[in-house]
């Protein structure tokens, strides 16, 4: 990969999305030795800025950031089930988070029993909460493993990804984001209408948050915390989830007064099944987004991507981020955020989406 694209992808996350300070603790994590060259410009540019970085190379276990097969596989109960009190400490220490995701395999954790995975989230919750307090961002490196994932060459995937960042347009990004979080806004009940769903969603009193660059490279969505007992109806996700190596198809969820009361799945029902089953939280939806950048325009399997194209819409099992909520009322907790999504565009089968009765967006386009 050309030097100077790897260093303007980190001058993005570093200036942009981590808003890195002279004087910052910024914790930087990648798990794939595929992208130390952008780790080592990060790391450069975090020293340039005078802060003070924190490396976690391949792997940083007791964070539950990055979970390694033989931690999975072979930790005993105890293991399983200790809270580590010294990565805690560490954590509340940091001012900003950067991690550079990038699987080598993206299928290592497949073998492992969902309940493992299931019980790591919940012993691990309060440090990856933690985490969301900081300047935090999540990059997506282009390794060999996204790439097979993502079925595309390597240079092809390289192309995508560093364009996704670096080629985006930020302040035009920005000015359309904030365009349709007005319209949202001004709204208390959003609906959403195809073949195989029909669903009611309160946003009242929420005020949306716009994603255009601060925590996720690439960015591009508007995103609200629900009113937590309001979902009614029922929801087709139009692809894939690929979580801890398992890819769950066909994702189908009923609701009633806020609570998933129904699923169902083509593939690993079973998975979906403790993933929901995972917490209280998980029982819920914790996020509603909709997905803005139209330079992202197909589906790649990486929900990192997937849930900012432009014309689709997202929901996240489980946690509620905190900036969504209105002051004095607390989101709704879990140890996962686990976002699906679906496509409302005409490609996929079209769709619509109504904010208070009035139709906004059909077939993936705006139309207010």
């Amino acid at each position: 990969m050309v030097e100077e694209r790897i260093k303007e992808f980190a001058e993005v996350i570093v200036e942009k999305a981590a808003e890195v300070e002279k004087g910052d603790n910024v914790s930087i994590m990648a798990k794939s030795l595929q992208a130390l060259p952008l780790f080592k410009e990060v790391r450069r540019q975090v020293i340039d800025k005078g802060a003070f970085p924190y490396e976690h190379l391949l792997y940083d276990t007791m964070s539950g950031e990055m979970k390694d097969y033989y931690w999975m596989k072979n930790a005993s109960d105890e293991q399983m089930n200790e809270f580590s009190e010294a990565r805690m400490e560490e954590m509340e220490n940091m001012d900003a988070v950067i991690k550079i995701k990038g699987l080598d395999n993206f299928q290592e954790l497949s073998s492992i029993d969902a309940d493992r995975i299931s019980r790591w989230r919940s012993t691990t919750r309060d440090i990856i909460n933690e985490r969301v307090r900081t300047k935090w961002v999540l990059a997506a490196y282009p390794t060999d493993g996204l790439a097979q994932q993502s079925e595309m060459s390597t240079e092809e995937f390289e192309d995508f990804a560093i364009d996704a960042v670096v080629k985006t347009d930020w302040e035009d990004l920005e000015r359309k984001n904030q365009e349709i979080k007005e319209i949202f806004d001004a709204g208390d009940t959003v609906r959403i209408v195809d073949d195989t769903t029909d669903i009611e969603i309160s946003i009242e009193g929420r005020e949306g948050v716009t994603a255009d660059g601060n925590h996720n490279l690439p960015d591009g969505e508007v995103f609200y915390a629900p009113v937590k007992d309001s979902l009614e109806g029922h929801i087709e996700f139009s692809y894939p989830v690929t979580a801890e190596g398992n890819e769950i198809k066909g994702i189908r969820l009923e609701f009633k007064e806020g609570r998933i009361v129904d699923f169902s799945a083509d593939q690993n029902e079973e998975f979906l099944k403790e993933m929901i089953n995972t917490d209280d939280g998980s029982k819920y939806i914790g996020e509603l987004g909709i997905g803005t950048n139209r330079q992202i325009d197909r589906y790649i399997k990486y929900t990192l991507f997937d849930e900012k194209i432009g014309g689709t819409i997202h929901m996240a099992i489980g946690r509620a981020y905190e900036d969504c909520m209105p002051e004095g009322e607390e989101p709704n907790e879990s140890s996962i955020h686990w976002d699906i999504v679906k496509d409302l565009r005409e490609r996929a089968g079209g769709g619509k989406i109504f904010v208070d009765g009035e139709l906004v967006q059909e077939n993936g386009e705006w139309v207010y």
